[in-house]
């Protein structure tokens, strides 16, 4: 389903919307946060290597590179936007793109050289930086899939993809984040609703407010959320729910899971809630300025 052009900031400041939801989630989460759960200066370091593994189990192309790919030609220039493990840079690489891979992440970073190293990917740039850049890498395509949760101020980001392409510019994100399936167990855990992160509706209106006429389209969902074994299920939410990842906790999170979840009979972990729908957002360049 696409939903017609001319969606309306409704004369609400969605931009500081965003920055306040954002604020009052990333609050909530330092207030839950465990003492003695492992920091880093890569939020990621413990969480790749899982993450590409998972990542790995959705066959491509997916249900984004089913609706992308048919948009690109041979030898278009296209810039991902926050890489993670480099799940998309296979099929962009196979349809004859030269894929610019930006991640800022080390931990994501290796998962990428592994990917290129294993996938003989020649046509793949890794770029070690945050969006935007300085100066902007220009493409062709721009696009970055469930990386805009995690920015607290998005008009430079917007601004920028709005920049840096020549063609067009994509956005993935979930109706709500992505996680909301599992956030029963924060409630569970914590005793209280998490607080949503800002999604497809609010970055929808943000665009419109910043001058740019993006278009909607909504994805299938037809899988739930699901991990390979239990052990998988256990890491993701001690890291989700903001726990040490110790033998108690490890413990403790098995037994709630057991409580909660499914388990297949091959031993997959199934989260019984299905995810909310994911949504392309897609603009033509306008190289705005519009404050």
């Amino acid at each position: 389903m696409t939903i017609p052009t001319g969606w309306q900031s409704a004369g609400l400041d969605w931009v500081a919307i965003w920055r306040d939801m954002y604020d009052r989630e990333r609050a909530q989460g330092e207030a839950a946060t465990h003492p003695d759960m492992e920091r880093s200066a890569d939020q990621y370091a413990t969480a790749a290597a899982r993450f590409a593994r998972n990542v790995k189990r959705v066959p491509q192309p997916d249900a984004f590179m089913q609706w992308l790919l048919p948009q690109l030609t041979v030898g278009d220039r296209v810039l991902d936007i926050g890489a993670g493990s480099g799940r998309y840079l296979p099929p962009l690489a196979a349809a004859g793109c030269d894929v610019i891979a930006l991640e800022h992440s080390p931990a994501m970073r290796t998962q990428i050289d592994l990917l290129v190293q294993t996938a003989q990917l020649p046509r793949v740039t890794t770029i070690a930086d945050t969006w935007p850049t300085t100066p902007l890498v220009q493409c062709d395509v721009a696009f970055a899939v469930h990386v805009l949760y995690a920015v607290r101020d998005i008009a430079p980001f917007l601004r920028a993809m709005d920049a840096s392409a020549n063609k067009l510019c994509v956005l993935v994100l979930g109706l709500r984040h992505p996680t909301t399936a599992v956030l029963p167990l924060w409630q569970a855990w914590h005793g209280e609703p998490r607080l949503p992160l800002p999604a497809a509706h609010e970055c929808m209106a943000a665009l419109a407010q910043l001058g740019i006429v993006a278009n909607l389209t909504v994805l299938p969902v037809t899988t739930p959320i699901s991990y390979a074994n239990e052990a998988e299920a256990v890491a993701e939410m001690c890291f989700r729910l903001r726990l040490p990842y110790d033998d108690v906790h490890q413990q403790q999170i098995a037994t709630l899971i057991t409580r909660e979840w499914q388990m297949s009979i091959s031993g997959e972990v199934i989260v019984p809630l299905l995810p909310p729908p994911n949504c392309v957002i897609w603009w033509y360049p306008t190289k705005t300025t519009v404050v």
